[in-house]
């Protein structure tokens, strides 16, 4: 522990005894008069002193005491009460690579606390087809570093609703005892029931990687690159039932260069993002930032990628085609296309950007010639070594 963590932690000590001598005196939660005057003063749910307590124990004097005093110059005498807590209770749900930075920022974060987190099942993988865990439950391994609570802090549920399968009961039973006051929701590859959005006790929320209503569904990030998009957006969104439908609550966008494929979207991604998260989800939790409908008249749908969209003709698709197609399958599957019978991959396509804007509509192939925008291209024949564009101008054009 650093220096100036110790001095806050010791400096926190004195101002909770203040604080306790004053709930046992004056507080009217805790006084004499508190038959009366309890749950009629304070609008927040701990009341402050309560609430004051808890930011000093957890984050220390000078984060503690600017969190105390931020709630005490916002609080109004009213029986309606608005739930603040010291900090936010959060189950993680995500089974794709992008969920772990965000899950990360989350653990280091003290203004949350991860009670649990939810991923798909182990599946098969490799040559061998053994059992493998997905990235996000290696994760939540190295998170949960006490073995005894590990099986309850991970869950891999095959059914998620309640109504309708016993694992699904169970699987709610032991998230409303947890007690989340939010749900996070990325990348977690399935439908999540209502009965299950209902359980926290601020919100279920969902990280989506396009400004909605714009390519609600499966896959944002490769849409954006197959239209050619030059820029897009990060939507921190309230969920229901249906999928990418519920109100919006914050967006972050950011600009996509030319040169930028999938890998470096979602690396963007994974470096703005979880911040971004984190301070809207305390904005929203203090009621900062509300919500706002959905357009449902300007929505655009994107389902699971099929087979058929990596396959690419390269005498006749425009090179715009394929450069699109090219940066939204650069992670997996990759473009590839058909010669003899045998497929060929494009491994890397780099372009010069003013020669594709002047020849947009040509092929990528032109006779035994690459289009003049290319600058460089790697490809991989079925069977093959990975070549340079030489080489397989040499081995397979003539």
């Amino acid at each position: 522990m650093s220096f100036l963590k110790k001095i806050n932690k010791v400096l926190a000590k004195p101002a909770i005894f203040l604080i306790r001598i004053y709930q046992y005196t004056l507080s009217p939660d805790k006084w004499l008069l508190s038959f009366w005057l309890k749950g009629r003063i304070c609008a927040h749910e701990p009341h402050c002193s309560k609430y004051s307590v808890g930011v000093l124990k957890r984050y220390g004097f000078r984060p503690g005491i600017f969190y105390a005093t931020d709630r005490v110059l916002h609080c109004t005498a009213s029986t309606h009460k608005q739930y603040d807590p010291e900090h936010y209770r959060v189950v993680f749900f995500s089974s794709a690579p992008i969920g772990v930075p965000f899950l990360e920022h989350l653990t280091n974060d003290k203004r949350f606390e991860v009670v649990g987190v939810v991923t798909q099942c182990d599946k098969p993988a490799g040559r061998g087809m053994e059992m493998c865990e997905n990235i996000i439950k290696q994760c939540g391994k190295k998170i949960c570093k006490n073995t005894n609570t590990l099986s309850g802090f991970i869950a891999t549920p095959e059914k998620l609703n309640p109504e309708k399968s016993e694992e699904g009961r169970q699987f709610a039973e032991r998230l409303k005892e947890k007690k989340p006051d939010i749900l996070i929701v990325i990348a977690y590859g399935k439908i999540i029931p209502q009965a299950i959005l209902d359980i926290p006790k601020i919100a279920p929320i969902n990280v989506h990687g396009s400004i909605l209503p714009k390519y609600r569904g499966a896959s944002p990030i490769q849409s954006a690159l197959l239209h050619n998009d030059k820029e897009t957006w990060i939507t921190i969104m309230k969920m229901d039932a249906t999928m990418d439908t519920g109100n919006m609550i914050d967006i972050i966008r950011f600009r996509i260069p030319f040169q930028w494929t999938t890998k470096q979207l979602i690396d963007e991604m994974k470096k703005i993002g979880p911040k971004f998260l984190n301070n809207t989800l305390r904005k929203y939790g203090k009621k900062i930032l509300g919500e706002v409908h959905q357009d449902k008249n300007k929505a655009t749908y994107c389902g699971k990628i099929e087979k058929e969209s990596w396959l690419i003709d390269p005498r006749t698709d425009t090179i715009e085609t394929i450069y699109n197609k090219y940066r939204a399958f650069a992670l997996r599957p990759k473009i590839y296309f058909m010669i003899n019978g045998k497929r060929v991959i494009i491994e890397s396509l780099k372009l010069n950007e003013p020669l594709y804007n002047s020849n947009d509509e040509l092929p990528l192939f032109q006779e035994e010639t690459l289009h003049p925008a290319v600058s460089d291209i790697q490809l991989k024949p079925e069977g093959k070594k990975t070549m340079t564009r030489k080489e397989f101008l040499n081995g397979y054009m003539k």
